[in-house]
This record gives structure tokens, C-alpha cells and sequence, in this order.
């Protein structure tokens, strides 16, 4: 080709690679402008939103630290030889309406990283016109930023009762308008802490009203919040549950002594009914259904402090038996629920509160108490800090969650689903019927004949028969 030829072309394809992406702009606004079209009014305010975002963010990321200077551009001449102004690189991002707010994708650059992103995220907020705005690393090189418009916590929606085919436990929706539940298989336990007057008993009355109309789930209620179990708040639903005990530290050992036999038979009732002692493998079953221990302040049955002698070793016998629950429970169809208002080690055991793999906080009124029930990087992640929370006007049925899936260790606040009170116990008794008594009975001791009747008296070891199991119709 002659240089002549060569010098032809060279506008020909200018002007096609400008056609193509003319072309290619008018697409995107053809697409743009026909899905605003279709768009609600909502919606279309959460359009605007994004696209405002978008336009200035080129004036807005060097302002705030999250763009960088090209090193490699400083000192370079133009063509008259004058110092050219050096290249400032900005990231690109790509912005998407979301019902709660906007949601921001960023290609990082050299020293613009998730970390100064968490740092600039106040400024961003201020900027973008929104309540807060989160940050979370998607993978290398990209992280998403959360504007929240408002509070979309103070959102009311019906509590999500699960299907019959879903093992979970329903909570309620997250600023994201997502709905977060907790998934019962191979879970070793759950600890729910918070303030008086918040919903902690409420939340586990309606994961009891959503498990109660499952043939294959029973129910142990240990109710610490009242002294005569049939006038509390487990009272009234205490028909569908095998037993339900009061804040007395002996009736609830007796109780937890049941449990821990359940516990110890049960490899062998799976085994012969399944041909193995992994309870999750095939699920829950009428003869061996999960077992959901529900422990309500539950301090009254685990706290030493003031205590000595006999009630010392009775609350102490009471802490081996939760932990036995909360390590053995797991893989064996032994849920323990343990709520109490501070999860501390004085009220609830380090032993059982640190195999609690789900923590849910309502809200508490220092970050100590948050970080028992949460675990210690709630010090550092200010937005779902849930001693924030303090306030019945807003935050009655508000907590703080962690362990739930998606989370990967982080945190997230969540609004329970709204639920009606006075129907929850008539919802709950109607299942009755379901209720089956299925821990065995214990092995009785015998003593052998031939033993010398001062022996007999209590000087011999009791010869301890193989446990059997009460068989069901």
C-alpha cells in the first residue's frame, strides 16, 4: 500500500470508529431512556439518583482523597517544551438504583483501596445525599459501596414464615430491603442478647410459632424470666413444648439432666433407624425429631455469683449440662437457644456463649455488652454498633446479626418482622397435637443380689444397666 493510499485511510477509520461509538452511545441512552419510560415514580427518583452520582464523580473523587496523581506523568514537556500538568486517575465506578438507595461498583487503583474507601465513606454519604453509606470488598480489585437513602429499618413488613421444606429460622429484612434468616442445618446454637422491651422473647416465640406445626420438631422451654412457669410469656404455649420450667436452678438441672441423656442415647436411635448417627444427613424425622432448647434469661440457671454449697454446685452442674448442649447438640438434632440481657461471662458460661455460632443483638447500652454477644469486631464497625440503637421510639424489634450466610464474619442489622402478639400463643397451641414426649427414660440402677446388705445401704457402686429408649406409637 502507498503512503498515499495509507494517509486515505487513515480518516476513513477515524470516522467509523467515531460511527461505531456514536452508535454505541445512542444504544445505551435508547436503553436508558425506555427503561425510565417503564419505570414507577419511585423508581425513576432512584434513576436520577444514580446518574446524578455518576456525572459528578469525576469532580467529587479528587476532593476527597480517592484519586491519584500519576507518578510516571510528573516533569513530562509538551510539544513546546513547557512542564505539562501530570495525569490525575480517577477510578471508574458503575452506579445502579437500588429501592433503598444506590448501589456503587469501584475498580480500585494504586493506593486508592478498600481502606481509603472505609475512610472516605462519611464524605461519600454527605455527597451522595444519603443516610450512610457501606462499603464491602466484592473481590480483588472491585469493592461495592451502599448508599442508603433514609432508614429503611424504620420499614414495617410481615414476619416471612418459612416453607415446610426450608429448615430456617425467619428474622426479618436488612437495610437492603433482603430478607436474613438463620439455617438450621448442622447449627450448634444461638445466643440473643439485649435490653428489656425490645424483642427477644417475641423473636423466639415466632421461631417456635414458625417450627410448631412440624411434626418432626419438639420443644424444651426453660422460661428464667418467671418463677412459676405456667404465668409467663412460655406459659401459654407451653402445650406444644415437652416441658416448660421456671427461673428455679434445681427443676431446670433436673430438666437439662433429661437433655443430656437425649443426648448421650440418640447416636444409637439414629443408627438404628438410619444406619447412621449423623443426624443432619437425612434430617429431622417424627421418631428422632430436632430438639429446640429454648433458654429465656437464661443467667437463672447459670450464674454463681453469691452462691455457695448445694446451689453452688447445682448452678455449676447446670453450666457442664449447657455446654454439653451448645458442643454436642450440633450434630445430633440439639438446637440450644440461650437468651439473657447481657451475654457476659458471668451470665451465661464462655464455654457455651463462645460455641454459639449466630449471635443476634438487640440493643444494648455498652459496647461490651455488644461485643459478649457479637464477638469483638463489633468495636470497629460503627454503623452496627447496637448500643446506637437505644431508643423504644425507633429501634423496638431492631438487632444486630452475625453468623447468618453472606456475612463472612461481618455484621448486619436487621428489623424483625412485624408479628401479632396476642395470636402468636393461640397460633402456637393449636399445634398441641404435635407435642410428643421423646426423651428417654433413665436407666434404672440395680444393685446385685449377692451384695452384703451394708453395701446395699450406699457403700457399693450401683451396677448401671444399658440405657434404653422409651419407645413412641
Amino acid at each position: 500500500m502507498s503512503a498515499t493510499d495509507a494517509s486515505g485511510l487513515a480518516p476513513l477509520v477515524a470516522l467509523t470508529a467515531l460511527a461505531v461509538l456514536v452508535a454505541w452511545g445512542a444504544v445505551r441512552l435508547f436503553i436508558a431512556t425506555f427503561r425510565y419510560i417503564l419505570a414507577t415514580p419511585f423508581q425513576r427518583i432512584r434513576m436520577r439518583h444514580a446518574w446524578r452520582i455518576a456525572r459528578r464523580w469525576r469532580r467529587l473523587a479528587p476532593n476527597i482523597g480517592l484519586a491519584r496523581v500519576d507518578e510516571n506523568t510528573k516533569g513530562r514537556k509538551d510539544l513546546q517544551g513547557k512542564t505539562a500538568k501530570p495525569v490525575t486517575v480517577v477510578p471508574k465506578i458503575k452506579t445502579f438504583p437500588e429501592p433503598w438507595g444506590v448501589r456503587v461498583q469501584l475498580r480500585t487503583i494504586p493506593k486508592v483501596g478498600l481502606e481509603e474507601v472505609e475512610k472516605a465513606a462519611g464524605w461519600l454519604a454527605d455527597a451522595w445525599n444519603c443516610e450512610t453509606v457501606e462499603v464491602k470488598r466484592l473481590k480483588a480489585g472491585l469493592v461495592e459501596l451502599r448508599g442508603i437513602v433514609g432508614n429503611p429499618l424504620d420499614d414495617h413488613q410481615p414476619y416471612a414464615w418459612p416453607d415446610q421444606d426450608d429448615w430456617l429460622l425467619p428474622l426479618g429484612h436488612n437495610p437492603w430491603m433482603r430478607q436474613v434468616g438463620v439455617p438450621l442445618r448442622q447449627l450448634s446454637g444461638i445466643k440473643v442478647a439485649g435490653l428489656p422491651g425490645y424483642g427477644k422473647t417475641m423473636l423466639m416465640l415466632a421461631w417456635m410459632a414458625s417450627l410448631s406445626n412440624r411434626v418432626a420438631v419438639q420443644f424444651a422451654i426453660f422460661d428464667g424470666k418467671t418463677s412459676d412457669a405456667r404465668y409467663g410469656d412460655w406459659g401459654e404455649v407451653g402445650s406444644r413444648a415437652m416441658f416448660v420450667v421456671g427461673d428455679n436452678p434445681e427443676t431446670a438441672n433436673q430438666r437439662l439432666t433429661d437433655l443430656v441423656r437425649l443426648l448421650k442415647d440418640r447416636p444409637a436411635a439414629l443408627v438404628e433407624e438410619r444406619g447412621t448417627h449423623k443426624f443432619w444427613k437425612h434430617g429431622p424425622t417424627e421418631a428422632n425429631p430436632l430438639i429446640v432448647v429454648f433458654m429465656d434469661e437464661c443467667h437463672n440457671y447459670s450464674d454463681t455469683k453469691g452462691l455457695t454449697g448445694k446451689d453452688k454446685q447445682v448452678v455449676e452442674s447446670n453450666q457442664r449440662m449447657m455446654q454439653t448442649i451448645s458442643k454436642e447438640g450440633r450434630g445430633l438434632g440439639v438446637l440450644g437457644i440461650f437468651g439473657t440481657q447481657k451475654q457476659t461471662g458471668d451470665a451465661i458460661p464462655t464455654s457455651v456463649r463462645d460455641n454459639l455460632e449466630v449471635g443476634v443483638c438487640f440493643p444494648v447500652f455498652t459496647i461490651d455488652a455488644a461485643e459478649a454477644a457479637l464477638g469483638s469486631g463489633i468495636r470497629d464497625d460503627e454503623p452496627n454498633d447496637p448500643s446506637a440503637l437505644v431508643d423504644k421510639d425507633t429501634n423496638v424489634g431492631v438487632c444486630v446479626v452475625t453468623g447468618v450466610p453472606g456475612l463472612g464474619g461481618r455484621y448486619d442489622r436487621v428489623r424483625i418482622g412485624d408479628l401479632d402478639e396476642d395470636q402468636l400463643p393461640a397460633w402456637i397451641a393449636n399445634t398441641a397435637h404435635l407435642r410428643r414426649d421423646v426423651i428417654p427414660a433413665p436407666a434404672p440402677v440395680v444393685v446385685d443380689a449377692s451384695t452384703p446388705a451394708a453395701e446395699k445401704a450406699g457403700a457399693s457402686i450401683p451396677l448401671q444397666k444399658k440405657t434404653t429408649r422409651r419407645k413412641t406409637a
